[in-house]
């Protein structure tokens, strides 16, 4: 294999180097049968090895996986209160990297290419050595990228990123709370509300103090932890009483009047999670919302 890479950039032009790369991917054998995470009734992980590889269909990539996220999601399948959608792998994890090494049947091949770098989300089958997945849900990688970082991208910062800006439109210098902040998404939102909104202030809730510092050190302005202090209470305290802006909230139900004390005149909240449960705690009063101008 390094020999043949070797001769080709030895004999080739940078012109057609990645055709001539992507022909080489193209030949490479896949097998028959891969490895696998599989887990029992109990949730006790293994590793099989009698799966077979799947095969990408119309608009769908074959991926020889270089590395996985691991997300809620998965640890909810394991201990069986997430089930399968219906034509998803059974096979764990949602959010991958690696390199594609053959395009569905009847795509043209136009956005991707055997060879090329990528991360994607899919609907499972993510713990494998090879992971089939949806050419709309799969990104190229920069090669200044490492595969580990990049199977972060698919579930935790686009997930972050549509909450704040698809869902809440947050602009430049807005202030913003975001709920279990040291979670995935939560630490995603944190950089993003930081890099490209530069947030005024950036709220972050957690319940631990090393929780807490590792939203600090993302960037995050102001800390509660959740456990000790009304989270209310120290973004009204902080804000002047004004509130924040945004509020990306994980938790639901049980800080549903809490939130709505601590956004501000024409804020804006995304609901991402139910950590807290469905249920709010006391009636849903209609004119709070009203007298906000709050956008749910």
């Amino acid at each position: 294999m390094n020999q043949m890479m070797l001769a080709i950039l030895k004999t080739t032009s940078p012109v057609f180097l990645s055709r001539r790369v992507a022909n080489l991917f193209s030949t490479m054998s896949v097998p028959q049968r891969m490895k696998y995470v599989q887990y029992d009734d109990q949730g006790s992980l293994s590793i099989a090895e009698d799966a077979l590889t799947p095969k990408p269909q119309a608009r769908q990539l074959l991926v020889k996986v270089s590395a996985c996220g691991v997300n809620r999601l998965d640890l909810m399948q394991r201990a069986g209160k997430y089930p399968v959608p219906a034509g998803e792998s059974k096979v764990l994890g949602v959010e991958v990297s690696g390199t594609v090494v053959s395009v569905g049947e009847g795509d043209s091949g136009a956005s991707f290419q055997p060879g090329d770098r990528v991360c994607a989300l899919v609907g499972g089958g993510g713990y494998a050595e090879y992971c089939v997945t949806p050419v709309e849900t799969t990104i190229k990688l920069p090669e200044e990228m490492s595969f580990v970082d990049g199977a972060a991208i698919p579930e935790n910062f686009l997930t972050a990123f549509g909450g704040l800006y698809f869902s809440c439109d947050l602009q430049q210098g807005e202030s913003t709370l975001i709920h279990a902040a040291a979670g995935g998404v939560g630490t995603a939102a944190i950089q993003l509300a930081k890099s490209l909104s530069a947030s005024s202030a950036i709220f972050a809730t957690a319940g631990s103090q090393e929780k807490l510092d590792l939203c600090r050190k993302l960037g995050a302005t102001h800390t509660v932890n959740y456990k000790e202090r009304d989270f209310s209470d120290a973004v009204l305290s902080a804000t002047d009483k004004r509130g924040v802006d945004v509020i990306m909230d994980f938790v639901g139900g049980s800080y549903w009047e809490k939130n709505l004390k601590s956004v501000a005149l024409d804020g804006r909240i995304v609901a991402l999670g139910l950590l807290g449960g469905a249920e709010t705690t006391g009636p849903l009063n209609m004119g709070a919302i009203l007298g906000k101008r709050v956008t749910l």
